[in-house]
């Protein structure tokens, strides 16, 4: 702030905003992709400590691929080659790591403690499949608020 004095309230915030936000970002970081609570994150309880190690030797691979397209690198299919091999590992490896998952909880679910579990996973895949998941209210043909999930239904159908 100190080197802002002069200028306008938009000038000020502008450089106040990009400076807070560089700043932020050399000292948090990027991250690029969904994130955690978004709908269509991908499942993870199945990961086990092989698919991380797979996945940790897959990305430098990927990596050295990139750098090789941008035309730094004099090997290309070299690395091409290397990152696809990481790639049909991972593969594998999460392919068995989701198997043995499911298995086991198969298994628990085919126990007398898994009864229960049976029922939430149910619940929680009716919820999944919701069209109407994320309305709370919506209004019917007088103007009239609507809060209750069958009244909504109904509105929705008409």
């Amino acid at each position: 702030m100190n080197t802002v004095t002069h200028g306008d309230a938009d000038e000020m915030w502008n450089s106040m905003a990009s400076t807070i936000r560089d700043v932020s970002k050399e000292t948090i970081g990027v991250t690029v992709g969904l994130s955690r609570g978004h709908k269509s994150s991908r499942e993870s309880w199945w990961i086990s400590d092989e698919v991380q190690t797979k996945f940790a030797l897959k990305q430098p691979r990927f990596r050295e691929l990139i750098t090789c397209q941008d035309g730094t690198c004099d090997n290309r299919t070299r690395a091409e080659e290397r990152y696809k091999e990481a790639k049909r590992e991972a593969k594998k490896v999460v392919a068995r790591a989701k198997d043995k998952a499911y298995e086991n909880l198969y298994r628990k679910l085919d126990s007398k403690e898994g009864t229960n579990d049976i029922y939430r996973i149910a619940k929680a895949s009716e919820c999944k499949r919701r069209d109407i998941d994320n309305i709370k209210f919506i209004k019917d043909e007088a103007g009239q608020t609507i809060v209750k999930e069958e009244e909504i239904r109904k509105r929705w159908e008409g």
